[in-house]
């Protein structure tokens, strides 16, 4: 079966939805692309396996995965229209509704070549805003890799790209458990963290771990950590990754410490898109209520103008396009202030 002949095409969910064709499918469920029939609006419903072929750890990720999404909005982020129960021939299928995007994964992209400097700061930048969005509402994603992160070639706020972050499957609350019922270690190998590994208990700090691990590759083109399960995996509690020479000092002091071993020494998802930035001190994520603000919208239009110019090359080129701006507005100020008063003397001799 292909992607396009799908038996379950045509089938209208919840009286609703009407599942146009099969457009992925994973180890939780498919996902196909599917046309509103109120709205008339092209849709991606995401169709969970019945309840006989999962497990109970997987039927408490799927219900956590509903349970994540729909307390989530941010632009990072996929959003969730919708979710419900279909009766099939082979029993009830669970489904969510989300916004289609057919945008391509930074996987495929990197099957191209590594990405520019900047290229990566504007990914990274987003990735981070939506990790610190999703780790103020106490939530660890625990699979941020390429395969899961979608990029459009159309920019918005400011970035010539935009990036969201998919698939919350295995996400879970810093409350919650670390292992599924059999044992076995949630995430994907390759981008695992050492406390993953070793099955301590984990926190925002794997995230950003992973998402360095992620940085790194779209850098180099080249996956740290490769190999089998076991390889892959193991592979981290031997070695540090390691930072080829070409890599600008920026970035390799950055990435050490996101890729740090020590959990604690990890920079927050805040502090790596304000570096990412050009180190600003934008806060990130929603917008705090209160006096302050209108004081962090002010600076967060400010940090967008600033990072427009970030594109001419690595972090340093915003620092001195900000240096040159206060420069230009000091000289500008000067000539003023020498004018007036130029002005006010030969006004006074007459």
């Amino acid at each position: 079966m292909t992607l396009l002949d799908s038996p379950r095409a045509e089938t209208v969910l919840a009286g609703r939805y009407r599942l146009v064709r099969l457009i992925g499918t994973g180890g939780m469920g498919t996902v196909y692309e599917a046309r509103d029939e109120h709205t008339y609006r092209l849709v991606a419903v995401k169709l969970f396996a019945t309840p006989d072929n999962m497990t109970t750890a997987d039927r408490v990720r799927q219900e956590r995965e509903i349970r994540l999404l729909s307390m989530l909005s941010h632009p990072g982020l996929i959003p969730l229209y919708d979710a419900g129960t279909h009766e099939f021939e082979d029993g009830p299928h669970r489904f969510i509704v989300m916004e289609l995007i057919a945008d391509t994964t930074l996987l495929r992209r990197l099957a191209e070549g590594p990405l520019h400097n900047y290229e990566v700061a504007d990914l990274g930048a987003q990735l981070a805003d939506a990790l610190a969005y999703v780790h103020s509402r106490g939530i660890v994603h625990r699979d941020v890799k390429p395969a899961n992160i979608l990029i459009s070639d159309e920019g918005s706020s400011g970035f010539a790209r935009t990036v969201k972050l998919t698939d919350f499957g295995v996400a879970h609350f810093v409350d919650g458990s670390r292992l599924t019922n059999d044992g076995t270690i949630i995430g994907t190998a390759a981008y695992l963290s050492p406390e993953q590994v070793a099955g301590e208990p984990i926190g925002f700090a794997t995230d950003v771990y992973s998402l360095g691990l992620v940085l790194l590759e779209a850098l180099t083109g080249k996956q740290e950590y490769s190999g089998t399960l076991i390889e892959a995996a193991l592979a981290r509690l031997r070695r540090d990754p390691e930072v080829p020479d070409g890599v600008a000092s920026e970035w390799r002091d950055l990435l050490e410490r996101m890729t740090h071993r020590d959990p604690a020494r990890r920079p927050t998802a805040v502090a790596v898109a304000n570096a990412l930035r050009g180190g600003s001190t934008q806060i990130t994520g929603p917008l705090p209520l209160g006096p302050d603000r209108e004081r962090h919208k002010h600076a967060h239009k400010l940090h967008r103008a600033a990072h427009r110019h970030a594109k001419r090359g690595t972090f340093s080129a915003t620092k001195r396009w900000r240096r040159r701006n206060v420069l230009i507005a000091s000289c500008t100020t000067v000539a003023v202030i020498a004018a007036c008063a130029a002005s006010y003397v030969v006004g006074a001799s007459h």
